[in-house]
């Protein structure tokens, strides 16, 4: 890269990081929410609707127009600002599979630790994951939720028989790291009469995941609790899951080998992590290099928190998934052929 490209990429990525702060105030204070129900408004209109200061709320408005975020029109000695045609949906949808509104969450989360990560370089000493704040677990949900709702299905169904025996509505299900439970839920809701236990050790996590459970009507059949799942084995499961996780865990190996031992020998263990390449390949397309931000911000030094971290970080390359399950005492370890842009896929048998 030449110092001319070097010096645009640099005031590219700062009016970008420009426009995900303002993203962020506009999904966090309902801005554009408000925007999308009464259409094009100035800025006395939308803080008197939202309870939020008119002169801020200004600078936000003409900093949105300014940089094409929304639009602005200019009549009768006043500006009214709009979203644009087909802004609305990955703004504010929570279903909507192009949805940006998790990521903006997740990375203003992410960032706003980066200065302690200078110490973490220097120690070794990484960030504990409740310490980047409720956003960031707002941020990860949103960003799976329309993955799991759509696409869950097709991954029990890629696993020959499993999708029979789950339809027969007495299969228990595991669901390890559930997160705020879009996973759990979404399982329970592709395959009614299934019990599915979700268990992760945020309890933020947890109360959230609650809430979800009931708000979608499964609660007769999904459960969420708060506990270390070395306390599971034996659990007779038939299936475990483990969506978006792995990666994150100190020490993977052991987590394996507790899933491993919380099924029945005739279970299996379902794991789906991120997309990546086999191998580090210097540059790289552009979900690879999102894989190596989210990484080098918060998954891997949020694994390193715990001593004698794995730290294997969000590039968690398939050969890296074989040798944890062929650690944890795994004889099988399948890749599975699976229609989907959002996670590698992997069944393992006890």
């Amino acid at each position: 890269m030449t110092r001319g490209s070097f010096l645009e990429r640099m005031n590219a990525s700062v009016l970008g990081a420009f426009d995900i702060a303002s993203t962020y105030l506009g999904v966090k204070l309902g801005l554009y929410a408000s925007l999308a129900e009464h259409g094009p408004s100035t800025s006395h209109e939308l803080a008197e609707r939202t309870g939020t200061n008119e002169r801020l709320v200004r600078e936000w408005l003409e900093q949105q127009g300014a940089t094409e975020l929304l639009d602005a029109t200019h009549s009768d000695g006043e500006w009214r600002f709009a979203l644009p045609a087909g802004h609305a949906e990955p703004l504010l949808d929570p279903d909507d599979p192009d949805q940006v509104h998790g990521t903006v969450l997740s990375l203003i989360g992410d960032v706003a630790v980066a200065p302690r990560l200078v110490e973490s370089f220097r120690t070794g000493v990484g960030i504990p994951y409740a310490d980047y704040g409720p956003d960031v677990a707002e941020g990860q949900s949103r960003g799976t939720r329309p993955t799991y709702r759509t696409e869950i299905q097709a991954w029990f169904a890629a696993v020959p028989g499993l999708s029979e025996r789950m339809a027969q509505g007495d299969a228990r299900v595991l669901d390890i790291g559930c997160g705020i439970g879009w996973s759990s839920v979404s399982i329970a809701q592709a395959y009614p009469g299934v019990t599915v236990d979700g268990v992760d050790l945020d309890p933020g996590s947890i109360e959230a995941a609650r809430k979800v459970a009931e708000a979608e009507g499964v609660t007769d059949h999904v459960t969420f609790e708060v506990r270390d799942v070395a306390t599971l084995s034996g659990a007779g499961y038939d299936v475990a899951t483990m969506f978006e996780m792995l990666h994150d865990l100190a020490h993977p190996v052991e987590v394996l080998r507790v899933a491993r031992d919380a099924v029945t020998p005739d279970g299996v263990v379902l794991v789906a992590d991120e997309p990546v390449n086999d191998s580090y390949e210097g540059p790289t397309h552009d979900d690879e290099r999102r894989h190596h931000g989210w990484s080098l911000l918060h998954c891997l030094p949020a694994s390193m928190a715990e001593p004698d971290s794995a730290a294997t970080g969000t590039l968690i390359r398939p050969e890296t998934v074989r040798r944890y399950a062929l650690d944890a005492g795994f004889t099988d370890v399948e890749r599975l052929d699976v229609d989907s842009d959002a996670f590698h896929h992997y069944l393992l048998r006890p």
